[in-house]
């Protein structure tokens, strides 16, 4: 009997195969990744910030004078005034420091979008593999409990053992709806994601390996924004002090009479920082922006380092069990029913016992898929802090 439901299982998640796409995970993220509107709003702000670096070396509009200084006559006059020529390069590199901080944001939203679609995906895996499962249980339990009805009918067996089966059948038929509806919700989800409208489906549920320790990378997109910043408030800081110093003014008026000649109708000069405690003011502000930014580093790695280390706890706990379920958990299981469905055949085990095994065996293959899905994620987050997805 558990042959022919086999069968018929597979005849029927296969004709369900040909009206669905089915997506590696690899696919999904890289149409997840042009869907996403944040990280089309990253490239914009990328390119806004290239643009702005042009400003780096904005100068002041020139002052424009038509007057008449000896009262006989009128004369043009024009004026330029800069400020001290270190302030405009370190006006420039701000804005570059920008730009790159602009791109470590957008690695950081990739990063953060495919840490999402694949939890998605390992999600939709372990619903479509649950769903098959219980697909399973419970044809078997719908088998078990007409079997049980034609006997009671018959006579052979008592009401309570009828009872027993139908009740069985009845509480795995609400689980299989149940995880039905699980895996059509996660794969909505998934569909709006990436920006599709036909349905799709996933590659089967497998345990992923692990990164060797060796080749983690300890510097996510996160820290080195952070790190960035730092840069950023130390080049604030040194433009701050720059704008302190003396800045420079020239320009062409003529004071004289109308044959004054040329080369003395230039003037130069220099602008003094006179109110130096709006000076002060910026020089200490980014000061303080400069130590807020390395205690938010120095916050983030201990951070950091605490979720690796519950993170890796993690992985070693669902390794462990994982590792379980494969020598010997998934056996056992395999086993357990196949002793189970004799006995019950050969009638030397009544309706309770063989349900109650048969419920624990599949429990106990429940459980390998659980398993497998919590490995693969406890992989998944800790390649997410570490930042090597």
């Amino acid at each position: 009997m558990n042959r022919i439901y086999a069968i018929l299982i597979c005849c029927f998640f296969n004709s369900l195969a040909f009206s669905q796409q089915t997506l590696t995970v690899e696919e999904a993220v890289n149409k997840a990744l042009l869907q996403n509107k944040k990280l089309s709003a990253s490239d914009l702000t990328i390119s806004k910030r290239k643009q702005l670096v042009k400003t780096g070396f904005n100068l002041p509009n020139p002052e424009v004078f038509v007057e008449s200084p000896t009262g006989k006559f009128y004369t043009g006059s024009i004026t330029q005034s800069i400020e001290f020529p270190t302030v405009y390069l370190k006006q420039k590199q701000i804005r570059k420091q920008e730009v790159s901080i602009a791109e470590k944001e957008k690695a950081l939203t990739t990063l953060e979008v495919k840490y999402q679609i694949i939890a998605l995906y390992q999600n939709a895996q372990f619903a479509d593999t649950l769903q098959k499962q219980l697909f399973l249980l419970d044809s078997i339990y719908a088998g078990i409990s007409k079997t049980a009805k034609r006997q009671f009918e018959a006579g052979q067996i008592d009401f309570l053992q009828k009872t027993l089966s139908e009740s069985e059948y009845q509480e795995v038929h609400n689980q299989y709806l149940q995880s039905s509806i699980s895996l059509q919700s996660v794969l909505r989800q998934l569909q709006f994601r990436m920006g599709l409208a036909e349905n799709i489906r996933t590659t089967p549920l497998n345990s992923v390996e692990l990164i060797a320790s060796d080749t983690i990378s300890m510097n996510p997109p996160a820290f080195q924004i952070l790190e960035e910043n730092k840069y950023l408030t130390r080049k604030n800081l040194a433009l701050q002090r720059n704008k302190a110093l003396p800045g420079l003014a020239f320009g062409y008026f003529n004071q004289g009479e109308r044959t004054t000649a040329t080369e003395q109708r230039f003037r130069f000069g220099f602008t003094i920082p006179l109110w130096f405690w709006q000076y002060r003011g910026n020089i200490q502000a980014a000061k303080s922006d400069l130590k807020i930014a390395e205690m938010n580093a120095e916050s983030y790695q201990q951070e950091l380092a605490v979720e690796l280390m519950d993170a890796r706890k993690e992985l070693e706990i669902n390794n462990q069990n994982l590792r379980y379920f494969q020598s010997k958990g998934a056996q056992m299981a395999e086993e357990i029913i196949n002793a189970a469905s004799r006995l019950f055949a050969a009638g030397e085990t009544d309706y309770s016992i063989y349900l109650r095994t048969i419920n624990n065996a599949y429990s106990m293959k429940i459980k390998h898929l659980e398993a497998i899905r919590n490995y693969n994620q406890s992989i998944l987050k800790t390649n997410f802090l570490t930042g090597n997805l």
